[in-house]
């Protein structure tokens, strides 16, 4: 009796712990959550300019930061801030991204040869900052356009899948961002980058790089790219390569299965592992997964283990300076990931999960869905359309019939690119399937492009604002052109770029024409020594590195790697790479020319002593001959 008694206690505790799981979130709770979010989305950034050495109220975005826009260090943490609106100099950014994008897309590969990512990545940047990437800069008097290079038109210069499934999987992500119009002639659709990412998956649900085990990343960034297609009904034909057969499925089919196998994995803490690593990359990926399917993931209960959500699973990772570290396990493969110190790639990652947690909360559209925020209008119809789904029985007879009909009517007239926000509609399919009731939507992929180009919205989520610019060139613009030095270094390169672009778009550009003229004449000094600098860096490599395969025959060069170092500002000899190998091998061809010295030296020594000693021999000789014949003479 009393063994049964403990058991009815479990299992009453057990049934309350999951029905308090299950309770939605009250107001005051919220609240709670929401300044949770916030405090340690700002530790991450405050954390971030510490690395830099910045106040907590100095922009991010300046010289030392933005030397590194258009990489993965430079771009991930500005999307971050943006899809929150934290404040900064987003104009910057923009100025500084179009530059380089110019500059790269003269060279062969432009952005890359095989990384597909590298468009999608920079694209997505922009978009947070609030630029276009359909219109950046221009090569041969055409702008340059990222989606369609990056996304739609890739395959014309280099598969999307060259990267594996990561380059279908950002391409699709970056072609939905502002859900862009993919021309006829397009080489891929929106449906061939579904059905690539469909064939990936594995025997156990999941998705991964090159493995036949459920990697917790690539499976939840492929829920993120499936996500606006969960309530389509479309199916699709493939072969799947993990089993080698030919299926036929819905999207929402295979990320159910994919959620089904994430549930699976997931550690006792909340977090996830990858690699035998528990760490806090994974466990963001699976956030933003979840939230962009409309997923709460401190209440799903699929998604808490052992009372652990996925909150507390990726703040244990976090260390008392605001930032957060990759793993509590050293990995000598990452030896830069310290387990005791904050790691830039986990926070940044970290950073954008819990905005989109934010956006989730907040009711704000999707962490990577940049299109304006809904109407007023919008949200209230897609609102309600969502509580009338509510009302439908999870056992449905006929007499639920005309409800379903009513709803399913109301359901239909939401804009078609809008309908991934009914996060409920699978609960209205499954209903109108019981009945018998056809369902006449459209595939959503046909019909998910609505825009040719445009900037991605940015406004502040805390404070509900636009964000503000100001396009006038001011007092204060005009005294930082005054102030630049006259023997410009590319310590200045952000500066220059940004007064260039802000003062090539202010309607009061005509009043400052000599300035602008000042401006482009430093950013031409800028890029000779940015030529001269990458020259450097190429003879370094290609003559001087290693430095111990280096002969007499390179004094000249190596002497001339070292004048034309010294010419170099101090800041700009910091960019000049293997340096040291340089002064290694000047060492090493000093002791050469040392060694050869010597040598002659003992040569010449060794002659002189033989001369003298056959000098001597012959002296000698010539004496004992004399003797000899003074001696016969006498």
């Amino acid at each position: 009796m009393k063994i049964m008694s403990k058991i009815s206690k479990i299992i009453i505790s057990l049934v309350l712990i999951f029905t308090i799981t299950l309770l939605p979130i009250s107001a005051e709770e919220k609240d709670v959550i929401r300044e949770d979010i916030v405090g340690k989305i700002e530790d991450i950034i405050t954390w971030k300019k510490s690395t830099y050495r910045l106040g907590m109220d100095e922009p991010l975005l300046n010289q030392r930061f933005l030397e590194n826009a258009g990489d993965t260090t430079g771009d991930w943490y500005l999307i971050g801030m943006g899809r929150i609106g934290y404040e900064d100099e987003y104009d910057r950014y923009l100025a500084v991204i179009q530059d380089k994008v110019v500059k790269r897309y003269r060279e062969k590969n432009k952005l890359s040869d095989s990384k597909a990512t590298e468009w999608h990545r920079i694209s997505l940047a922009i978009l947070a900052a609030g630029g276009d990437p359909t219109t950046v800069g221009e090569k041969n008097g055409t702008p340059i356009h990222l989606i369609a290079d990056g996304t739609y038109d890739r395959g014309k210069t280099r598969s999307l899948g060259t990267q594996g499934i990561n380059g279908w999987i950002w391409g699709l992500i970056t072609l939905d961002s502002l859900r862009y119009i993919v021309p006829e002639d397009a080489y891929d659709t929106r449906n061939t980058m579904i059905e690539e990412i469909l064939k990936n998956q594995l025997q156990d649900g999941g998705f991964s790089l090159n493995s036949s085990l459920t990697d917790p990343d690539i499976t939840a960034m492929a829920i993120q790219a499936l996500a606006p297609y969960y309530n389509s009904e479309e199916t699709y034909s493939y072969k799947q390569k993990a089993r080698d057969e030919q299926v036929t499925k819905a999207v929402r089919e295979v990320v159910d299965e994919a959620l089904e196998i994430l549930s699976e994995i997931q550690l006792e803490d909340g977090d996830f592992e990858s690699w035998e690593r528990p760490n806090a990359e994974s466990t963001a990926q699976v956030i933003v997964a979840l939230t962009t399917l409309g997923i709460d993931p401190l209440t799903d209960e699929r998604f808490i283990k052992n009372g652990n959500t996925l909150l507390d699973g990726i703040v244990k990772y976090q260390r008392p300076d605001g930032g957060f570290i990759h793993s509590e396990m050293y990995d000598p493969e990452n030896p830069t990931s310290l387990p005791e110190e904050s790691n830039s790639m986990a926070s940044e990652q970290v950073l954008y999960a819990l905005v989109s947690m934010y956006r989730f909360y907040e009711g704000y559209r999707t962490l990577y869905d940049f299109r304006e925020e809904m109407s007023p209008e919008l949200t209230n119809k897609i609102k309600t359309v969502k509580e009338s789904i509510e009302t439908i029985p999870d056992v449905v007879d006929e007499t639920d019939k005309a409800l379903i009909e009513k709803v399913f009517r109301a359901y239909l007239d939401v804009p078609i690119e809008e309908r991934s926000y009914i996060v409920n509609y699978q609960h209205l399919a499954n209903a109108m399937k019981d009945l018998g009731i056809p369902n006449t939507s459209e595939p959503l992929s046909e019909s998910m492009g609505i825009h040719s180009g445009g900037t991605g919205s940015t406004m502040s989520l805390i404070n509900n604002q636009k964000a503000k610019t100001d396009t006038l060139f001011s007092e204060e613009d005009i005294k930082k052109v005054t102030i630049l030095p006259d023997e410009i270094t590319t310590e200045y390169y952000v500066e220059v770029i940004s007064l260039i672009d802000k003062l090539q778009h202010a309607p009061n550009q005509k009043d400052y024409e000599h300035l602008l003229k000042d401006l482009q004449v430093k950013k031409e000094k800028m890029e000779k020594i940015e030529m001269e600098i990458e020259s450097i860096n190429n003879d370094i490599l290609q003559h001087v590195y290693p430095f111990q395969e280096v002969s007499l025959k390179d004094k000249k060069l190596v002497e001339q790697i070292i004048e034309r170092y010294h010419v170099l500002s101090p800041y700009d000899q910091n960019k000049v790479q293997s340096y040291e190998d340089v002064e290694k091998a000047e060492t090493k061809i000093h002791s050469m020319i040392r060694a050869r010295i010597m040598t002659v030296l003992i040569c010449l020594v060794v002659m002189i002593m033989s001369a003298l000693l056959i000098v001597r021999y012959k002296k000698r000789k010539q004496e004992k001959k004399i003797r000899k014949m003074m001696d016969e003479r006498y």
